[in-house]
């Protein structure tokens, strides 16, 4: 009869193994939600936002990168997903006021350049795809084009 030594020992192993896995990945986990929730509160977001699935992915394309909602949907079809990923964090690149470059390191490197982006006293949020809002005087966003006032034309 034959008889495996290690049949006793694979509960063991399999919680050992587990355990580990928890203890690295759990921390690194958290270190990347606290990320997402300081690059959307600088993006004007509110962080608990980072923290909801599916929809802090529609809020960082769609709200935060300025992509339309297609974009979002094309997030969720495979192999079609890559492309909206590398297009969405461009995007997001270019929102922090950041060239296509950094996009690309967001998308192969997001545990490097989120943090990066995330608390980098540089990286500030320009608008949704890069587009800089003025500001008014009393600090509320504005968009020129929006003028409606015939005695004050919007300027080019």
């Amino acid at each position: 009869m034959y008889y495996n030594s290690r049949s006793s020992d694979d509960p063991k192993m399999f919680l050992t193994i587990l355990l580990c896995e928890m203890l690295i990945f759990i921390p690194i986990l958290v270190f990347m939600a606290v990320c997402m929730w300081k690059v959307f509160v600088k993006a004007g977001q509110e962080g608990w936002k980072a923290l909801v699935p599916i929809y802090n992915i529609y809020v960082l394309t769609v709200d935060i990168a300025g992509k339309d909602t297609t974009t979002f949907i094309l997030r969720f079809i495979p192999i079609i997903n890559i492309y909206a990923a590398i297009v969405t964090y461009m995007a997001l690149a270019k929102s922090f006021g950041k060239d296509e470059g950094f996009g690309i390191g967001l998308f192969f490197l997001g545990i490097v350049f989120f943090p990066w982006m995330a608390f980098s006293k540089d990286i500030k949020y320009v608008g949704p795809g890069g587009i800089n809002t003025p500001q008014t005087s009393d600090n509320s966003l504005t968009n020129n084009w929006q003028n409606n006032d015939p005695n004050n034309p919007p300027t080019v």
